[in-house]
This record gives C-alpha cells, structure tokens and sequence, in this order.
C-alpha cells in the first residue's frame, strides 16, 4: 500500500521543487481508472496508479514479504554507489512509554548486531574508505526513519558489505543492554546539543496549530526520561512492530549493474570479513514480516478553524518570527496530473507574492529581512498554505501588517502578467537545466530522491519527462488561473498568526491579534508595475588580445594571459552536463587595510546588495529572472572573489554581470541596511549555542582578538557604511591583477572568446599588487593554567569544553596533509572514547586549522559539548588521549581507518568541478599550488604511523594548550 505521508512544504519555487512539480504521461502509463483512492492505496508504488509516467531508468520491484525497491545505475561519480533503506514510520508511532526511542534504535543499529559486535561496525565501515557521519548515517523524523550509506567503491566486496550492513540492520539488531546504557549519553548529549531556541519555537507551532494531535509529543528525539531509563524491551517492541517489510524500502543508486543487485536483494550472496562470523548473508526476501501487522498510529485530529486564531511565543533568544497559516483539514491529494497542475499554479502565486515581500526587503523599505510562502500537506491531516517571515525585533507589528496585507493585495487586486512572466521564465530555466543536467546527477541525490518521492507518495519521474508536459501546459498558466488557485488556499479558513519573539509582551497573544486587525482596516493599492528594462552592461569595449598560452598536459589545464594583464585557466571537463563554473579573484581580500573593524566580514555580505550603477538589486533580480547567473563578493584570507555556476546559453551574460560589477558597482545603502536588520538576530542565534559562540567569539580569542574573525559585534556593524567599503574594495576592483578561473562543460576557445570581450576588454591591470604581510601576523594565545570561561545564553545545563592544542601554519602542503590525518587518527580516538565509552557527546568536534597566510599560526581543536558536570573531567581525558598519541598510541590500523575515508573522497573530488575551480584558482599568480594538486594523493599515502607520532610530540602537549570552558550565564554565576 502507498503511505501517503506528510509533503514537504517547499518555498517557491526552488529547481529541485518546480522539477517535481510536473510529469509526462504516455500511451503507456496507469489510468487511475473510476476509484482513485483503492487504485492508489493497493499500489506498491505510486506511479502504478497515477496517470503520470515513472522515470523508465528506475527499476522497481517488490518482494514476496513485501519489501519494496529501486535500482537506477548512474555513473556519477564513476565507480561509486549510494544505498538507503528506509521506513515509512517514525517518532508519531510511539506510544507514551516509548518518546525517543525510534530515534534510539537509529542508534542502536551501529551498536551491534547479530553478525557485527558492538563497536566493529563503524570501524568496518573506516577500512573500506566511508567516513562516519560523511558517508554513513542515519536520521529520524515524525513520519520517516532512515539509514544512508555512499560507497566510495563499486566493488563487488564493497556492495557486498554496503548491502549486508543494510540487511543487519533490517532485522537483526541485537539491543544488548550494556550498549542501550552506554548510548543514553550519547543521545541525552544529542538532545542537549539540539535544545536550540528554533527547535522550542517549533514544538510550539506546532501545538498552537495542531492542539489535538500528538505532533509536538513525537519530537522525535523524545524525552529525558525516557532516553534515561527505557529497557530493552521497549526499543524491541518498536523494532519488531514497524522495521517490517511492508513499511521499507531499500534504494541502490550508481555505477552498478541492476541484474547484479537485484539478484543480491532477492538471493542472498556470500561475503568473507575478516574477524566477523559471517559466510552468507540472507536475502532480504528471507526477512519476515509479522502478522497481523502493527497499525497506523493515530495521531489526533484537526478541526476546520472557524475563526482567526492568534499566538505568541517568548524566548530570550529565539529569532523575531512571524507565522501565518491557513489549514484545511484533509489528506494529502493523490499524485496525478490534475494535482500537480493544481500546484503549480499555487506556486506560482505564492512565488509571485513571496517576490514582492522580497522586492520591499530588497530595498530597506520593509520591517521583515526575510520571507517566504509554501504549500502542502502535513502529516496526512491538512492542506496547508503558509508564510514564513523573519522581522527586526522592534518592528514586529509593522511585520504582521506587512503580510497580512500583502495577502489581502493579492487576493483584491491579483496579479500583473509581468509578475507571471518572471515566475514562469524561472521554472523554465530550471526545467530545461534539469534536463541539460540529467546524465550528470549524483547518485546521492538521486536515491534521496528515489526514497522521499515514495514517502511523499509522488511519481519519480524523468527531467525529459517534467520538461515536455510542462511546455504542453504552459499556455493554460495565465493569470486568472494563478489568482484563482492562490485565493483557494488563502481563503480556504480563517488563518492562524503566531509571533515568536525575545522579549516577553503581556497578553502575547491579544497584542497579535490587535496588530493583525488593527492591519485589516487599513487599505491597500495594487502593485504598480515597474516596467521592462535591459540590461546595461554588454559592452566593454574592445575585446582584448591574448598575449600568452600554457597547455599544462597533466592537468588538463589551459592558461591564457590577455593584453591588459587579465589571466584565465580553464579545465573542460564533463562531469556536469550544461554547467560553467566561473571564479574571478583579485586583491588581497582581508589582508586590505581595514577602514573599521571587521570591514571585509560586513563587506563580503552587504557588497551584492548595493547593485550595479544603473540597476539596483530588485531591477537586477527582474532582469536575470530565468537565467542562471549570480553574483556576490567573497573576501577570503588574501584575496577577493566573485564565484558562481551558470550554463553555456547563460555564459556570456554571467561574465558581463561579473564584469559590471567590477567596473560598476552601485555601493547602495540596501545591502547594508538589510545585513543591520538580521545581524542582531544571527548574534543571537549563536550566542544561544556553545558551538557557535565556540567559532566566533573564541575563533577572535585565538587569534589575537582580530576582528577580521568571528561574527561582527552590534557597534562594528553600526560603525560600518559603503563609504568604508568604497575604501577597501575599490582601488582592488579598479587595479589589483584579475585571474580567472573556468571548470566544466565549456571549451577553452569559448572561455577566450567571451572573457575577452568582457574582463579582456577592461583597462590595463597592475602588473603586481601590495601582499600587506603586516596585516597576516596573529599570535596564538599562551596558555592557562585554568580555563578561560566564557558564557552564552544556553539552558542550564548545557556546556562546552574546548582544547586548543597549537601547531604551524598550512603553508608546506605535505605537513599540512600530515595534520591532517593527525586530526582523523584523534577524531577516531575521541568517537571510542567520548562517544562510545563515556557516552558524554553527541559528537566530539576534532579540527585542524593551519593558515596559508599567516606564518608560524596553526591549532589543533579539540570541541566537546558535555553536561556542565562533566566538563572538568573532558580536559583531563583529551590530554590523556594527546599524550598517549605522543608516547606512540597511533596502530598502523588507526592510520588506515583514517586515511582510507580521505583518500576516497579526493578520488571523488577529482570528479567535481567545484574542487578543481577552487584549486586551480591563481595557479598563474602562485604557480607552486600547481605541484600541491599533483602530490596530493601521495602526500597523504605516504605518511606513516612514526610521522604521525612525531607531529603528536611535537604539537600536542597539554603544557602549550589553551583551553576554554563555554558555559551557560547561570552555570557562570553559580562557579563564582
């Protein structure tokens, strides 16, 4: 039976959602025939009753104890395969007794089973190259519980144990009572690292909208109480009641042969794993699934609201959030072409709304700095049209009055055919791109997709597919239709407003409504349409004249140097279809002499939204709809960059808007005025998190109190205008060396044609630029004989204890690499120890940080988010787990579980384009990063288990370690 589940609200109208939108039927597919509903609620799948056709490239197929499956070979990347396993069932499936434990088993299933002990399977995982939680992990939601693995090698041995380890975990999860103990640490330090404001806001939106169901009860991480004391024998009732056949689905997705698989999913096959007990592993046909069956849980009802519904929410330090709702109790609509055309048009409308409430933010003349619509069903009891906002603190009422009348305008006056027109040009780019791209998508994506169509009971279909029926429709899309579709779902109920806010307001609630009525009275105009303009940047002048060309043969790559100093490289590669990637560096970036504190932080976010000259960023938002070009400055550590991913049909027009920015940017307020409106809500965001106070606040403490890192304070922000931008950026953007580099589905003569007739046709360039080396000195901190404490605005008993253990800079590659795998042999260590044996973290933060700019400075970071209680004794066994690296504890089989993950992912990475842009970038300017690209495989190969010793006594000594306890006001107040 299809499980119509929840479908994901998804904000308008983002690639991945527009591409979902639309399917194509053939002669060949399902007619859903008179009874809609039994068609689909006997399907395995649902394109066996839909009238929209599956993706023909997926192979599907159900087994005898009902398990269902997908098999899609896909070579991207090459030699690669992704599997998932999934379960239509979650935290919702619960009884009282048992809050968390779906997540629990999540757990357990790495804690041992019938073939793998406990502790042997993460380690099982590390020797074949698959990083724990990069390419293993598992999740849990309300509705869903699911397992992941990407198999960095398409080995029969490798699909062998990826395919094992997902049937072990189908049935034969063992639950030993000694590794349920040792796991309620892990997952209590799971629930404190997410006892976030965001999550507490959630928990209760969702009781304010569904105060008759259990949602908010079925947080899937569950309760303290039950994490703590929970026995076996209730983590096995929900195992053996919902990890069933009937509710699964496993998912094999890339460079594999499908006869292959399907025969090891339905057979069985043998396997030899050195240390394990195991010769054969049974088909997953073998599986048994019980009878009767455990039902659907009943989570509650939702009745149709009669009236407007209003709420509030205080926490000191939850972001200003507004909410608005409209809710028609109802299931999830069945997946055919009338309902996706349906939502469509939907889309459309809220996208066309969400634009304006976006044009207003754009401009500085709104209270929100953020906005968005969605629709969907939720949890298979409403039909749900909703809008998302983020307002300033002190304008939250001009925030409600601003979407409640927005939605009236729209629902009054309708829409304008250029609004339509916008929205449509960017559904048609990113259909014909998903097409474009369709040969070259990753497996890993794809087997999401594969899974979550299915959850969502939706046809997976083919981009082709999408495309056509789309363009068959398109003439039906007109105005009339959106308006119609939009005010269906925001009239369908009276709505229900809710307001999160930092500081407490008596009667929250009534103050809600008050503004939202108060707004109701007031009148609103239509939208004045603002015209068509063109774009004025298309001519440069007078293309320019390549001077120089290197063919760098090993690399495949292309350097060209123009007339006026200007320098390109360029690799082709086909590893994404019909995608360019483009990255233009120039200055010294955060090295620039700094005109106020912390200028290049605020200057790389607010540089974007000042515009061109002669377009504003809302203009240029219209002019670029359905195009695939961006823009935005990033200032790295010794140079700036534009960076960005088009097309070839859009290649010319992205190199034109870059161009134009260098030459032209607007330096208006409007960048500047929205980064002031959120920055205080992004501050307090991470002051409420250890981690994240952990990378800003003390990232400054380790470097000398430089103000070039961490998150700018409210008086840097304030003290900083476009005028102190003009002065660090302008003379780079007018003189400072260009270098430019281009990766992917282009040719070099291309690349030449169009960088000359833009980049190539600008006036000369400087022929060097200052390196500011006075500004790249920083000095680690000496060490403390106590920790430094420094508080933030968590829950009791939440708390965070950070070492730091020093090292050298980045700048020699091989040492650099070696640090690195020092890095991966203690995080190995700090998983067994402060994970698994201690059970005090969720997840124990190991990093090396070495600069490339800053000579002499490196560390070594150690993050540990523990109980307040046992901070002190976290010190203690990091230093003992350093010093026994010192005195040679690194095995050679540490070594090979640490590198194997590294040396896998670097095979991937030379498949993707992002890599190779980011290496290749000013290879000319600094041609010694050509010989780090070449040796960076045998520089990790070749280091051995002594070099690794020797950095650990040489770098970390707990003498030389600077250390700082995070702790939460009130713990602060009380160690005093």
């Amino acid at each position: 039976m299809v499980k119509l589940n929840s479908r994901i609200a998804a904000c308008c109208l983002s690639p991945l959602a527009a591409m979902m939108l639309w399917a194509c039927s053939d002669q060949q597919a399902a007619d859903p025939g008179n009874d809609l509903a039994a068609a689909f609620e006997s399907a395995s799948f649902p394109h066996e009753a839909s009238d929209i056709a599956a993706d023909p490239a997926v192979r599907y197929g159900v087994l005898d104890n009902g398990l269902r499956y997908a098999i899609l070979e896909n070579d991207t990347p090459t030699g690669t395969a992704a599997l998932r396993m999934v379960f239509d069932v979650g935290s919702l499936a619960e009884e009282e007794d048992q809050r968390g434990l779906a997540h629990f088993i999540e757990h357990m299933a790495f804690n041992g089973t019938t073939h793998v002990p406990e502790g042997e399977m993460v380690a099982l995982l590390e020797r074949y190259g698959l990083a724990f939680g990069a390419d293993t992990n598992a999740f849990t939601g309300r509705e869903v519980v699911g397992y992941q693995l990407d198999l960095p090698s398409n080995s029969d041995q490798m699909l062998n144990v990826g395919l094992f380890l997902m049937r072990e975990t189908a049935s034969e999860l063992t639950f030993d009572s000694d590794a349920i103990d040792r796991e309620r640490g892990v997952i209590l330090g799971e629930e404190r690292y997410r006892n976030t404001p965001i999550r507490r806001f959630f928990n209760a939106y969702y009781t304010f909208l569904y105060p008759d169901t259990i949602i908010t009860e079925r947080d899937s991480i569950g309760t303290v109480e039950v994490i703590e004391n929970a026995p076996a024998e209730r983590l096995i009732a929900y195992y053996n009641d919902y990890y069933t056949p009937e509710r699964g689905m496993l998912v094999v997705v890339g460079d594999v042969d499908a006869d292959m698989i399907e025969a090891k999913i339905r057979d069985g096959f043998d396997i030899s794993l050195e240390g394990l007990d195991v010769e054969h592993v049974s088909s997953f046909a073998s599986w048994e699934q019980p009878t009767p069956a455990a039902p659907d849980p009943d989570i509650g009802t939702v009745a149709d609201p009669q009236e407007p519904e209003f709420g509030f929410f205080y926490d000191p330090d939850v972001f200003t959030l507004i909410t608005v709702d409209v809710i028609e109790p109802g299931a999830a609509p069945y997946d055919t072409q009338e309902a996706r055309f349906e939502d469509l048009l939907r889309q459309l409308g809220n996208g066309i709304v969400q634009r304006r409430l976006q044009s207003d933010i754009n401009r500085g003349a709104s209270p929100l700095v953020q906005a968005s619509l969605s629709y969907g069903n939720e949890f298979d009891l409403v039909n749900k049209a909703g809008l998302f906002a983020v307002s300033s603190p002190e304008r939250w009422r001009e925030g409600v009055a601003t979407l409640e009348q927005e939605l009236r305008r729209a629902q009054e006056y309708g829409f304008t055919q250029a609004e339509l027109n916008e929205q449509l040009a960017n559904v048609r780019t990113s259909l014909r791109n998903a097409v474009d791209q369709a040969d070259t998508r990753q497996s890993g994506d794809l087997a999401d997709g594969l899974w979550s169509s299915w959850i969502e009971g939706e046809v997976f279909s083919s981009p082709t597919d999408v495309m056509a029926r789309f363009e068959a429709l398109e003439d039906q899309i007109t105005v009339e239709a959106v308006e119609d579709a939009f005010n269906r779902i925001w009239t369908a109920s009276p709505p229900k407003v809710m307001v999160a806010l930092n500081q407490d307001v008596t009667d929250g609630d009534a103050a809600v409504r008050e503004a939202w009525l108060a707004s109701s009275a007031e009148p609103v105009d239509p939208v004045v349409d603002a015209g068509v303009v063109e774009f004025a940047y298309t001519d440069f002048g007078t293309p320019g004249e390549v001077v120089s060309t290197n063919r760098i043969e090993d690399l495949g790559v292309d350097q060209v140097v123009f007339d006026n100093g200007v320098m390109l490289n360029v690799k082709t590669t086909d590893f994404e279809d019909n995608v360019i990637r483009v990255r233009v560096d120039f200055g010294a970036g955060d090295l620039t002499p700094q005109p106020t504190a912390a200028a290049g932080t605020i200057l790389g976010a607010v540089f974007g939204g000042g515009g061109l000259e002669a377009h504003d960023r809302d203009e240029l938002q219209r002019l670029l709809a359905g195009r695939s070009v961006g823009y935005g400055l990033n200032v790295g550590p010794d140079s700036f960059a534009f960076a960005n991913a088009t097309t070839p049909t859009d290649f010319e027009l992205q190199m034109q808007v870059l161009a134009a920015f260098m030459t032209a940017p607007g330096w208006r307020e409007d960048g500047l005025n929205q980064f002031r409106a959120i920055a205080e809500e992004i501050r307090r965001g991470q002051n409420a998190q250890a981690v994240q106070v952990a990378v800003n606040r003390v990232g400054r403490m380790l470097r000398s109190g430089d103000p070039r890192w961490g998150f700018p304070t409210a008086e840097e922000v304030n003290a900083f205008t476009m005028e102190h931008a003009r002065t660090m950026l302008e003379p780079a953007l007018q003189n400072a060396p260009i270098e430019i580099t281009i990766t992917g589905d282009v040719s070099t003569e291309r690349a030449i044609e169009v960088v000359a007739e833009t980049f190539g046709a600008l006036a000369d360039r400087d022929e060097s630029w200052p390196a500011y080396q006075d500004n790249a000195a920083i000095e680690f901190p000496a060490p403390t004989e106590e920790p430094v404490i420094v508080t933030f605005n968590g829950q009791d008993y939440q708390g965070m204890a950070n070492v730091y253990y020093p090292t050298t800079d980045g700048i020699n590659a091989r040492e650099r690499r070696a640090y690195d795998l020092l890095r991966a042999v203690y995080n190995l260590k700090a998983i067994d120890r402060f994970r698994e044996q201690e059970g005090a973290t969720y997840s124990a933060i190991v990093s090396s940080q070495q600069s490339r700019v800053s000579e002499g400075y490196g560390f070594m970071w150690v993050g540990l988010d523990v109980n307040v209680a046992d901070i002190d004794r976290m010190y203690d066994i990091a230093d003992e787990i350093a010093l026994a690296m010192a005195n040679g504890d690194i095995s050679e089989d540490e070594l090979q579980r640490a590198r194997n993950p590294i040396m896998e992912s670097l095979e991937e990475n030379f498949e993707r384009n992002p890599f190779w842009v980011n290496a290749l970038s000013r290879i000319q300017t600094h041609p010694e990063d050509l010989e780090q690209i070449r040796s960076i495989q045998s520089d990790y190969r070749d280091v051995t288990v002594d070099e690794l010793v020797a950095l650990a006594e040489q770098s970390l000594r707990p003498d030389e370690a600077y250390r700082v306890t995070i702790l939460p006001q009130s713990a602060a107040t009380e160690a005093e």
